[in-house]
């Protein structure tokens, strides 16, 4: 089991999902890749890394990355939602993807589960307009399903590009997907929420997916509060340097 404050000594944040293997006999959240008429579905070569090194700007980086074709997303989804916010925010708040309404809207966390989310921002006296908000991936799956590892893979990239460039000093990650991505596949967000990770500089809370808390009001929205209290008791932390 996973221990609060734990340091994950792992690879930068900036490799590969490929490093991100559950060891044997752990419950993965990605299945494998589907089979279709007896070949193993293509796996997309992660999009250019390099040339996103050179940008230091969030409005050029966004010009690049709605172009992007480097999985079968962008071709089911009305638009690119490359996500909003103060471009030097101190928080970062990292979902899965796009569902309905942030997709024909082009802005994350718009729709229910966005809206409480602003409470929640509200309760711990932060705006939408202070930190920034973005997913795992910038197009929405079909259905509202979770994002597959190709397409994870393929989408990583601009997520990095648009850390790098905003350089947060604390990340929020919603949901299984963001976790176990960005920090330990091992992660279970119900046994894991609430619980901070350090890695390369950065503080990571777990906490659950607004859309989760919403479906589960009576046993979630309590603890998921509780998670926004504690981020704003580390927010302070680091504001006064202790």
């Amino acid at each position: 089991m996973l221990s609060d404050g734990v340091k994950i000594e792992q690879r930068s944040l900036f490799d590969s999902l490929s490093d991100l293997r559950v060891p044997q006999g752990q419950a993965s959240l990605f299945p494998p890749a589907e089979e279709k008429a007896g070949k193993a579905v293509e796996v997309p070569k992660p999009s250019r890394d390099n040339e996103w090194l050179g940008i230091t700007d969030l409005g050029e980086l966004r010009k690049h990355v709605v172009l992007c074709r480097s999985c079968p997303l962008r071709d089911g989804a009305r638009g690119v939602v490359f996500g909003e916010g103060n471009p030097r925010a101190d928080i970062m708040f990292i979902g899965e993807g796009p569902g309905r309404t942030e997709d024909e809207t082009g802005r994350p966390f718009v729709g229910r589960a966005g809206q409480l989310l602003e409470y929640a921002l509200k309760s711990i006296g932060l705006s939408r307009g202070e930190v920034f908000i973005a997913n795992i991936v910038k197009c929405r799956p079909p259905d509202n399903r979770l994002p597959l590892p190709p397409e994870v893979q393929a989408c990583l990239p601009h997520l990095r590009a648009q850390m790098r460039i905003i350089n947060p000093k604390i990340v929020v990650l919603l949901g299984a997907l963001s976790s176990q991505t960005l920090v330990n596949p091992s992660i279970r967000v119900t046994r894991d929420r609430g619980k901070w990770f350090t890695k390369e500089g950065v503080e990571y809370l777990v906490t659950f997916h607004p859309a989760a808390v919403l479906r589960d009001e009576a046993n979630k929205k309590k603890e998921f509060m509780a998670d926004m209290i504690s981020l704003k008791e580390k927010r302070d932390k680091i504001q006064s340097g202790r």
